[in-house]
């Protein structure tokens, strides 16, 4: 049996999974919607590809200049702040007219919504001792299920009420979710109560040369790792919809099933994590991720077996995220939030990276 310890911190991990899962759903709204908001916009898919990119840039923006802000100021408070913030944002994007307009909401939508950002560093201070790998799995787990389960979502309902009403649906939900994720993350100990945020910042920085060689290498990995995650999924609408298999937008909706199972399997990684050591982890999922990008070159006309790669690209590239993540936060006890702020930069930078890239490879030589 587990100590009660352990079971009150599932039932308060379950709760910020969700909310992590929700806040970070709005930044994937683009992707399954680029077809209707191509054409309500009156821009090319790949013109409104730059809406996708415009939120993934404004998400790293975001994370390096307000996640530090958890150093010195409780997660809670800041979490709420920025919740109201994010809702704010959807609905005024959902009223803009032009492609620009939208891109630049989105922009400030993605500039807010770093909330798991702040969950994961506060969840790993709070876990019992010798669950830490277990708990960030967990988490990079629920942002899957958040970005798929988003991506479900809208595009079953952008074909009932359109794009702008999607975006309100969304706001409700951030909101919807706020008072629980207050109720369980409590009082967070704080490494830098009373710095200043300019110092935060620059603290921030100089962990890029600091001694232990972790945060670097695993940056640079993940944004690579990233970047390819995100190059299949923000074309994989497009390709659903205007390829060979012409799937209504709810059908290629539906198609984020495949991403949503990946994401519920992602927690067993954080068991592979503890159990040999992140870098080796790292490399086993690596390992797999390149193997599974090289496949969608070959079977994206077979949509079952496009279906089973993208799914072993999905959970290799998540579960390896996990290990990376875990390994920077372990090997940064001091500043976990400062190194998980530089190590999500990077992250998101690879995935605004592979949202530009991908729609311009599709553009001019399809899928593969």
């Amino acid at each position: 049996m587990r100590a009660p310890e352990e079971q009150g911190w599932t039932g308060r991990l379950a709760v910020m999974s969700v909310a992590a899962a929700v806040a970070v759903s709005v930044i994937y709204l683009p992707q399954p919607m680029l077809v209707d908001l191509a054409r309500s916009l009156g821009a090319s898919t790949a013109g409104a590809g730059i809406i996708a990119t415009a939120v993934q840039i404004g998400y790293a923006c975001g994370i390096f200049l307000l996640v530090p802000v958890s150093e010195r100021v409780q997660p809670r408070r800041q979490i709420t702040a920025q919740s109201f913030a994010i809702a704010a944002a959807l609905l005024l994007t959902a009223v803009l007219p032009s492609v620009a307009a939208v891109a630049t909401g989105f922009l400030a939508v993605g500039l807010v919504a770093n909330i798991p950002q702040l969950i994961i560093p506060a969840a790993g201070k709070l876990a019992p001792a010798g669950k830490s790998g277990s708990t960030t799995a967990a988490l990079a787990g629920a942002l899957l299920c958040g970005i798929f389960g988003g991506r479900v979502v809208s595009g079953l309902l952008v074909e009932v009420i359109g794009w702008r009403w999607v975006l309100v649906v969304f706001a409700a939900l951030v909101l919807a979710v706020l008072p629980a994720v207050r109720a369980v993350l409590g009082e967070v100990e704080l490494s830098a109560p009373g710095a200043s945020y300019g110092r935060l910042l620059v603290s921030t920085l100089r962990l890029l040369r600091g001694r232990n060689g972790a945060l670097l290498p695993s940056s640079a990995m993940q944004f690579f790792g990233f970047a390819t995650f995100n190059s299949l999924w923000t074309v994989a609408a497009l390709y659903l919809i205007t390829g060979p298999t012409r799937w209504s937008a709810s059908q290629a909706g539906l198609f984020g099933l495949v991403g949503l199972a990946a994401g519920i399997l992602t927690p067993f990684a954080g068991r592979v994590v503890d159990r040999i050591g992140s870098l080796r982890a790292v490399g086993a999922f690596g390992s797999l991720l390149v193997l599974a990008s090289l496949a969608t070159a070959a079977d994206s006309s077979v949509i079952w077996l496009f279906g089973v790669t993208a799914f072993l690209l999905t959970w290799s590239s998540q579960s390896m995220q996990a290990a990376n993540q875990n390994r920077v936060l372990t090997t940064n006890p001091g500043a976990a939030g400062q190194a998980n702020t530089l190590f999500m930069v990077a992250v998101f930078l690879g995935g605004s990276f592979g949202s530009f890239v991908g729609p311009l490879a599709y553009e001019t030589g399809g899928m593969p």
